[in-house]
């Protein structure tokens, strides 16, 4: 092979190399069929009755719930309850107790909440002639509310749901504790001044 074919093969294997560090990532949730069980790497994301979870790579939040939940048709005994799963309960759950003078109310102790999650997805999926509003409920074309489509609590704003039955590599940041007695409150009298 002489040098110019040898730098030009060179070259289109370092753009290839590039090209592909580059490409984003694609979203699973794109090709996934429902009642798939899939294997999703990401960080947890609290919302105000829910804990759902960012995939890499996707746009979209899955709303996570346990094998053995009453919301769901997983048995318990799908769950693999080793220290993973002990760990990422731990991380996604614990918060810090209120004292007297200091009232904390879902302060979590961890943020950063990361893992490798398998699970049963389920997709919620809107049936034909209806609409679905932002609370969730569908509608038939005269308007009339005739179910509800969507995970989540209390509206049914996720289109999916990831049924955890294994977690791995759980890790998260120790958050530290909140004092809100040090911040200053918007009721404090102003500082006095010492100018005549």
């Amino acid at each position: 092979m002489n040098k110019s074919m040898w730098m030009l093969f060179l070259s289109f294997i370092c753009s290839a190399t590039a090209f592909a560090q580059k490409r984003a990532d694609a979203c699973i949730l794109d090709t996934a069929k429902d009642g798939q069980t899939i294997t999703v790497s990401g960080k947890t994301v609290q919302q105000p009755h829910d804990l759902a979870f960012g995939i890499v790579g996707c746009s979209d939040l899955v709303v996570l719930t346990y094998a053995g939940d009453r919301d769901n048709d997983v048995s318990a005994d799908q769950l693999r309850k080793d220290e993973n799963l002990k760990r990422f309960q731990k991380y996604t759950s614990a918060v810090y107790k209120s004292t007297k003078k200091d009232i904390c109310v879902q302060c979590m102790q961890y943020g950063d909440v990361e893992a490798t999650l398998t699970g049963k997805l389920e997709i919620a999926t809107i049936p034909p002639g209806t609409t679905k509003d932002q609370m969730g409920f569908l509608h038939d074309a005269s308007g009339k509310v005739v179910g509800t489509s969507g995970f989540g609590h209390p509206t049914r704003i996720f289109k999916y749901r990831l049924v955890i039955v294994a977690v791995a590599d759980a890790k998260a940041r120790k958050l530290p504790k909140p004092n809100p007695s040090k911040q200053p409150s918007n009721n404090t009298a102003p500082p006095k001044s010492t100018t005549p």
